[in-house]
């Protein structure tokens, strides 16, 4: 069931191979300290300082705040613009849109779990990403028949409980990435949206239930983020070139 994704050290010009139809999806570990952490701290805004502060336990705190740091990093990188000078804004669903240049097309999505974090960036195309970590207790059970289709629940309650875990999780990240590209939450559709699974291929199928009209061209991808990681991409079109970067850093500045 586990498929392979082959991570690499970005060129020091990674900025400059962004184009249209690319999707450059980073790859974080995401460290306990609260030494670390504080590193990305200055590069938050006001509003994001105060939002980590709301947190009661320190490790979300911290991966909120290294997080955030590191995507706006890579968002300066990218468009030239201080990290001081980007403004974030949340959609209806939480989604964050880069409203601060307005002018500039690049699109984003982040995730992150307790130890890792995945960030997507691209030009033009909506995108979604999820990271999940899976060495953890779930109702896999429960949360299937409330939250996946028939199909997908039946299914997974045919598997051994460690192929139902990673195949849950599997489910789960694929959904969580298209609904997030979509701009919905959960609610809007996680039973809805049924999910085509291929033993050792990266890419996924995705089947809308009760669907009427025609919908718009996606794509599906499964993510390998690491031993306990699995995650997945969903991209708004017919194509995409995906790079697969680990976050180095020397980026800070």
């Amino acid at each position: 069931m586990a498929i392979s994704t082959h991570w690499h050290c970005p060129p020091k010009d990674f900025r400059f191979t962004l184009e249209p139809g690319d999707v450059h999806i980073w790859r974080a570990p995401l460290s306990e300290s609260s030494a670390y952490a504080s590193r990305f701290r200055p590069y938050l805004s006001d509003q994001e300082i105060i939002r980590s502060n709301r947190y009661r336990i320190p490790h979300p705190q911290y991966q909120f705040v290294i997080t955030r740091g590191i995507l706006r990093t890579l968002l300066s990188h990218y468009i030239s613009v201080p990290t001081s000078e980007l403004l974030f804004e949340n959609q209806a669903h939480g989604k964050p849109m880069l409203v601060t240049p307005s002018a500039h097309p690049i699109q984003f999505n982040v995730s992150h779990t307790r130890g890792m974090a995945l960030i997507a960036i691209t030009l033009q195309h909506a995108v979604g990403v999820d990271v999940e970590r899976i060495d953890r207790t779930v109702h896999d059970r429960d949360i299937a028949e409330r939250y996946f289709s028939k199909r997908e629940s039946t299914y997974l309650m045919s598997l051994s409980p460690p192929e139902r875990t990673q195949y849950f999780f599997a489910f789960w990240t694929c959904k969580e990435a298209y609904l997030k590209m979509e701009g919905r939450g959960i609610a809007g559709g996680f039973a809805h949206c049924e999910i085509l699974l291929e033993t050792d291929r990266p890419e996924a199928g995705l089947s809308l239930l009760n669907q009427q009209a025609e919908t718009d061209p996606c794509l599906l991808y499964r993510i390998t983020a690491g031993s306990a990681y699995v995650g997945a991409l969903a991209v708004a079109g017919s194509s995409a070139k995906i790079s697969h970067w680990d976050w180095q850093d020397h980026y800070l500045v």
